[in-house]
């Protein structure tokens, strides 16, 4: 039986279609990602402008109908920061299901968290040693630490990539004034993160989602690695990722729009998400990182009935 798990991000609504055979792995049939900003422009006034809803139902009635071409038989959606968070929430999600018939579950950050991390159980394997997991969003980031056996700790924050933008916009390129300010900003509202890392120590951070995604083909690209379609997770050092970084924050636009692997949608946020990323791996002096291809849709997958 086939089913599809829609996210609805911020940024971003991401597709999976896919069946879960009993005792066997998740089978992933189609995954697709759409750039919808579903919070641009609003988000930090807690409303989804007319502008964005539209966006919203276009990309939702396409995958209602990649999802009927598979031969779908369930349609699950879940709303995360942008949707929790605004005043008319519901005058999206009635209208979704009044014209599309999907229902669409607006779920807390700490659930968005244990979705996050079932997830990425799935491609990254775990060990006895703590593992920082960072879901990088446009509205929040999430943060889990979990070993093998145990979720640790979990929060999340409204720190995403879209919010920390319309909160302090930037040059083009970014001034290392401006690096600064986010840096501070991202400090000032981490601090019991940093006491967490500082007491647990773990020795590796798991990115999943947008800005891992695109950083991960990046990096692929820059070592000529071949990263295959089918790969579900891709480690790289911290030396790798400080010179990307380095090399990303110093581009115009146009010159990051050029590089191979980041997608248009993401060209604006990255230097955000790179900021936040490091001052993360600064503050527990990890030196490796694992991409993980799955995150919230797949940790749905598995969970769901």
């Amino acid at each position: 039986m086939k089913n599809a798990i829609i996210d609805l991000g911020t940024n971003t609504f991401n597709l999976l279609v896919y069946e879960k055979p009993s005792g066997a792995p998740l089978r992933v049939i189609h995954a697709e990602e759409r750039p919808v900003f579903l919070g641009r422009g609003g988000i930090e006034q807690g409303m989804i402008t007319a502008e964005a809803m539209q966006r919203g139902i276009e990309v939702l009635t396409a995958f209602k109908k990649i999802s009927a071409e598979q031969g779908v038989t369930t349609v699950r959606a879940f709303g995360t920061s942008a949707l929790r968070n605004a005043r008319n929430t519901s005058a999206f999600t009635d209208q979704v299901m009044a014209e599309l018939g999907i229902p669409i579950t607006v779920i807390p950050g700490d659930e968005e968290a244990d979705l996050i991390l079932a997830g990425v159980r799935q491609a990254v394997p775990l060990t006895s040693k703590p593992a920082l997991v960072m879901d990088i969003g446009g509205g929040s980031i999430e943060f889990i630490l979990a070993t093998e056996k145990a979720l640790m700790w979990k929060a999340s924050y409204e720190l995403g990539v879209t919010r920390l933008r319309e909160r302090i916009p930037v040059s083009d390129p970014i001034t290392v004034a401006e690096e600064a300010r986010i840096a501070a900003h991202l400090d000032d509202r981490l601090e019991a993160l940093y006491a967490i890392i500082d007491r647990h120590e773990p020795h590796l951070l798991i990115g999943s989602a947008g800005s891992f995604d695109s950083l991960a083909a990046i990096i692929a690209a820059d070592t000529s690695t071949m990263l295959p379609n089918d790969a579900t997770s891709f480690p790289f050092s911290a030396l790798a990722f400080d010179a990307l970084k380095d090399r990303l924050l110093r581009m115009d636009r146009g010159q990051r729009a050029s590089v191979p692997g980041l997608p248009e949608h993401r060209v604006d946020t990255l230097p955000y998400a790179l900021i936040a990323i490091d001052r993360v791996l600064t503050a527990g002096g990890i030196r490796d990182l694992v991409w993980s291809r799955y995150a919230l849709k797949e940790g749905a997958a598995s969970l769901v009935n």
